[in-house]
This record gives C-alpha cells, structure tokens and sequence, in this order.
C-alpha cells in the first residue's frame, strides 16, 4: 500500500510538472480607452459595414480589457489575432497626451488566420519612460471592405531594483515568465510566452501555460477563444 502511495504521489507531482499553470498575472491599476477587438466602439445605428469575407473572429489586439500594457522595452513586440490573408497592415504610433505621430509603417502578411507578432522596429524612435503611447493596426480587408482596426496604449517603465534582483536569480525562462506576469509587465509576459510557445507547439507544459493565460480575468476574451489558435512565423518589417 505505501509503494501504491508513493506511485501516486509521484504521478501527482509529474503532472504538476508537465502542466504547470501561469502566475496571476498583476493587472496594473492604469487603464486607457481603446478597443481591442474590432468593431467594439462602432455606432449601433450606423448601416453596418461591408465585413472582411469568411472570417470568424474579428481582428483582435492580444492586450488586457484595460486596453493598457506596460513594458520595460523600448522597443516593445506587440501581438494581434488576424482574421485571415491581408494585403497590408498599417501600423501607427502616437504620442497619447499631445497627439503628435512617433511612428508609421506598413507591412505585408502571407499568412493564414492566427495569432502575429510585430516588434517596434529599430528605426522607430524609443519609448521614452513614464509617457504613454497609443498605437493602431488597420487591417486592410480588400475587396471593398470596410478595414478592421484595434488600438490601444503602451508605456515603458523602468526595472526596479527588486525586479533586477528577482529577473537575475530566474534560472529558466518560465521562471522569468512568472516575474513578468506578477509585476504586471504585460509585453514581456506574453512575448517570451508566446515565443516559447511559437517554438514549442507539441509541449503540452507551455501550452497549458499559454491557455492559462486566456482564463485569467481582465485578459482573456469573453467570445473568442484564442488558446487553439496558432502562432504565426509574422512579421520582420526590418528597419522600416
């Protein structure tokens, strides 16, 4: 009987292991108008628009309902959901209080409907810490459709002394995950979650990690499920 305990004690602690579940992620208590989903602030009594043809779910910005991210990059990665093939995505970068562009490019995508990510390019100016930045993806449809567009703000903040302290001791990149998240650096969390789970798709730890995410209150989207959505290879816009 005690070896049939300790066998399945032994189970417990394995499938803890190879299924570990996302640190609470700390909402910062910040929060910015904006729509993350497409279509959300559109007037009701407006004719409806011509939709993007055969898409089930619309263009998404993969940010918390707050609309708000803080990052400790310059130059943050930023992820979207994508409905389908685009001929072009417009992404732009604006000052939140003056209202002044920073920032503007386009880039193509040659991929299927899933999940992207776009790094701020190098040529783009840096964050500059403690000012807020609204950005915007338009999400050209074709085809006479009406485009489809998210935004929403980001700002960079410095490392405190007790996150270098705690980012330095991490031995493994999900440790580093788990600090991102409880210190409420959303851009961090879901770039190296989303990168390791890009690269690992058959590892059934880090996506029950990535699912986990979408549980969590104030992030995931109440009707679109993004857990089975594959990552794409997008987007290099290089030095744009």
């Amino acid at each position: 009987m005690k070896y049939k305990q300790v066998i399945v004690c032994a189970l417990g602690l394995l499938v803890g292991m190879t299924q570990p579940v996302l640190g609470e992620f700390e909402i910062p208590t910040k929060s910015r108008p904006g729509d993350r989903a497409d279509g959300t602030s559109r007037d009701p009594n407006a004719p409806p628009p011509k939709l993007c043809p055969k898409i089930e779910k619309p263009l998404l910005a993969l940010v918390p309902k707050t609309n708000f991210g803080q990052t400790l990059a310059s130059h943050p990665t930023f992820w979207l959901y994508i409905p389908g093939y685009s001929k072009s995505i417009d992404f732009t970068l604006i000052d939140e209080v003056t209202g002044d562009k920073i920032y503007q490019t386009n880039f193509n995508v040659e991929s299927e409907q899933g999940i992207i990510s776009l790094k701020l390019p190098s040529a783009a100016p840096s964050l500059k810490l403690g000012k807020q930045y609204r950005w915007k993806f338009v999400f050209d449809c074709g085809e006479g459709a009406e485009d489809l567009s998210v935004d929403g703000v980001v700002e960079q903040v410095p490392a405190s002394d007790r996150l270098t302290s705690q980012l330095n001791s991490a031995t493994t990149v999900m440790e580093k995950i788990d600090i991102y998240a409880e210190n409420g650096l959303w851009h961090e969390t879901i770039t190296e979650l989303g990168n390791l789970r890009r690269s690992n798709p058959d590892d059934t730890a880090i996506a029950a990690r990535w699912n986990s995410l979408w549980q969590q209150d104030y992030i995931g989207f109440d009707d679109y499920d993004l857990t089975l959505e594959r990552i794409q290879d997008c987007c290099d816009v290089g030095d744009k």
